[in-house]
């Protein structure tokens, strides 16, 4: 059973119910270690992180993006 499909609520080693975050199982003393679930940052987090790395200014919001994007529009329209 890969790491992925395993169930949070239960014990890897005796199937018994356990807390998502609890360190241990309270039955058979198993360690839980809670990092094996962790699957990292998804494909669009990793790619606004690196579209983020490119910016060193500030932020730009959508409302500028398109405000921005209309006005080159217009002005291409009329050249």
């Amino acid at each position: 059973m890969s790491f992925k499909n395993r169930d949070r609520t239960r014990c890897p080693k005796c199937g018994e119910r356990v807390m998502p975050f609890a360190a241990g199982c309270a039955i058979c003393g198993a360690d839980l270690d809670t990092a094996r679930f962790d699957s990292g940052p998804s494909p669009l987090q990793r790619v606004g992180s690196w579209l983020g790395a490119l910016s060193f200014g500030p932020s730009v919001g959508v409302g500028t993006l398109i405000a921005v994007v209309a006005i080159a529009y217009l002005a291409m329209t009329f050249l």
